[in-house]
């Protein structure tokens, strides 16, 4: 399902200048996922971003959305932009699904429409009255994973984003519980820019993106044909796999040197 390419000559919904985000992981381990970006998104654009790390595209769709800071340079939103579906951390366990979905509905709803979202989204999370207004922290793993897709599909955003859908759902599988999800998902995305982190649902990248991102060591290679990038980024993934493994050969090969030379070294000791 592809959508009319923009025109680039209207001013960018999405705007990144010289922008840098690194990511922190344990205790004194950074990473960058990306370096002195600078990045424009037109409005209709649907553009997949492929990492050859899946922090790279994860973290580039968080901080587009903004619910991740920048750590340098300027970061424009010309619209309203979702937060990323598949991803919403705010949750709170102990309130009900109920609750967590009214305080996004205070939020995003149109006026008069409150009561008529949250039914929405009742429906499709596929839960009855007594889960829905149970606390979140009881509910089976799957279901809160269903109300994290359904949440924000009865909103409009100029900018939807899509972060990581989980395999609970595949928008290929013809179940009928996801059908009805599939169906209000492909009608949110109709006449909206989308963005899709591509790391891990690459097929949802392929069949909903025009564009690509492709990053690699934090910069971006390539943009244009969505199949060019995951082609690119598997290329480097492998290159690197291979990379690690000659460097284990390496120190491996210098081990047994080693225990070689102390081998040697000891018999020598027992001579003596």
């Amino acid at each position: 399902m592809l959508s009319t390419p923009p025109s680039q000559q209207q001013e960018a919904i999405l705007e990144l200048t010289n922008a840098s985000k690194m990511v922190v992981e344990g205790v004194g381990r950074r990473y960058p996922a990306f370096l002195d970006l600078s990045l424009k998104i037109y409005p209709g654009e649907r553009l997949g971003i492929f990492g050859v790390n899946a922090y790279e595209a994860r973290t580039l769709v968080a901080c587009l959305s903004g619910v991740e800071p920048l750590d340098q340079g300027q970061f424009e939103q010309r619209g309203s932009v979702s937060w990323p579906l598949g991803e919403n951390d705010a949750f709170s366990g102990k309130l009900s699904g109920y609750a967590n979905a009214r305080f996004a509905a205070e939020v995003y709803s149109n006026s008069g429409r409150i009561s008529e979202d949250l039914r929405l989204i009742q429906g499709l999370a596929g839960v009855d009255d007594h889960v829905f207004h149970s606390p979140l922290g009881d509910w089976p793993g799957q279901l809160k994973d269903a109300l994290k897709l359904a949440l924000p599909l009865p909103f409009d955003f100029d900018v939807v984003v899509v972060g990581q859908i989980g395999s609970d759902w595949d928008h290929r599988d013809r179940l009928p519980e996801s059908e009805l999800i599939r169906q209000y998902f492909e009608r949110w995305i109709d006449g909206s820019t989308l963005l899709i982190a591509a790391n891990g649902q690459s097929d949802l990248a392929l069949d909903y993106c025009d564009v690509g991102l492709a990053i690699v060591n934090a910069r971006v290679i390539y943009r244009g044909d969505p199949e060019v990038c995951l082609q690119l980024v598997r290329e480097e993934r492998a290159r690197q796999r291979l990379q690690r493994r000659e460097q284990v050969d390496k120190r491996k090969a210098k081990l047994e040197v080693v225990k070689l030379e102390e081998d040697s070294d000891s018999e020598d000791a027992g001579d003596l």
